[in-house]
């Protein structure tokens, strides 16, 4: 017997079919099928490798060969059958040394698996009170790297589409390297807002706009934003997680720098690419990166990035000179990666390497 307080799940309704009125005067032709003959290599069969089912794996017959110019003006993936008297899209980037990188398909393997959630994965529940100076400057440090985060999703967005569909492994990546811009400029924004602090100043951003009206190629913006601005944001992560005053912070700061190293790796090789490939491109990135240099060390004069640092590196104000020597040493760090990048890239700055830069490796 049933209590009254014990209610029945009632039986479902069953579904009704629905009666299908056919018109016998409707004339349906016959399937032509054409499109199945449609290919230009059938029977292919990619078998998972230790990785699993990876991008590079898929790179085998027709659809591995990755020719140095992409000459079909359409959305057609490569080693698709071509479908005739398709508009045109006006893709400017055709040729394969205006993009291309060797390591795009590992890197965006990468990116995939090493997903993280900011608002889940930081352990926010330990922040804790900070003195007033310290967190004040984390805030301005935090506002700054927000600011540089949207810059780079920015830019990239709007490359991608002028970007060749034959060289899909660039893409892709670059999508995820987006999404990992969008993720920082997330993650920052809320370090800055989740311990009684908030939005700092913003910068002059004189480097940024340089990035953003950077319409030269995509070589040349990717030369200010994957190794000039990439390297030193690169370098600053390592020093936030060093200093870290709680395991949120030093969870932001690791997570953001595997991100980064990324994006630098995906920057110099494709530049390395395109130095090799095309005359006098190393010319070019030397001249840029006179103009480049000289603006970012103009911006570092002002305050709204080193002056947090020594703070954040001193414990506060009163340590803020020690701080700043720990400031000089992060900026040594960071121009002898930079030199070095330039080397292996092969363009070597020798004399024409800004002072204002070079002071930091030479006291």
């Amino acid at each position: 017997m049933v209590k009254k307080d014990e209610r029945q799940t009632p039986a479902p309704t069953p579904r009704r079919r629905r009666n299908l009125k056919i018109d016998h005067d409707l004339e349906v032709p016959d399937p032509s099928m054409a499109w199945m003959s449609r290919t230009l290599e059938w029977g292919v069969r990619v078998k998972p490798g230790a990785k699993g089912m990876t991008m590079q794996g898929l790179n085998v017959g027709i659809y591995g060969e990755i020719p140095d110019r992409w000459d079909e003006q359409t959305r057609m993936p490569r080693g698709a059958y071509p479908m005739a008297g398709i508009p045109p899209i006006g893709i400017s980037l055709r040729e394969k040394r205006d993009i291309w990188a060797d390591n795009a398909a590992d890197l965006y393997e990468e990116a995939i698996q090493r997903r993280w959630i900011p608002a889940s994965d930081i352990p926010w529940d330990t922040l804790g009170p900070l003195p007033g100076d310290v967190e004040a400057a984390m805030c301005q440090l935090c506002t700054e790297l927000s600011q540089a985060a949207n810059v780079e999703f920015e830019t990239i967005g709007y490359w991608l589409q002028h970007m060749s569909y034959g060289y899909h492994e660039v893409k892709v990546f670059l999508a995820s390297n987006m999404f990992d811009a969008g993720r920082h400029h997330e993650a920052f924004r809320k370090r800055a807002l989740a311990n009684g602090g908030g939005l700092g100043i913003e910068s002059k951003g004189e480097i940024n706009r340089m990035i953003l009206e950077s319409k030269g190629g995509w070589s040349e913006t990717s030369l200010l934003l994957h190794l000039l601005r990439g390297l030193f944001i690169q370098t600053i992560y390592r020093y936030g997680e060093r200093f870290a005053h709680n395991p949120a912070e030093k969870f932001l700061f690791g997570r953001a720098l595997q991100d980064k190293a990324r994006h630098t790796a995906y920057g110099l090789q494709h530049l390395r690419y395109a130095v090799t490939h095309q005359q006098e491109k190393a010319l070019v990135f030397q001249r840029l990166l006179n103009i480049g240099e000289r603006v970012f060390a103009r911006e570092l004069q002002e305050p709204v990035v080193l002056e947090p640092l020594a703070i954040i590196f001193g414990g506060g104000i009163e340590g803020a000179k020690a701080g700043m020597r720990e400031v000089h040493h992060m900026m040594g760090d960071f121009v002898k990666s930079y030199l070095a990048s330039t080397d292996w890239i092969g363009v070597h700055r020798g004399k024409a390497f800004t002072k204002e830069l070079a002071r930091y490796v030479e006291a």
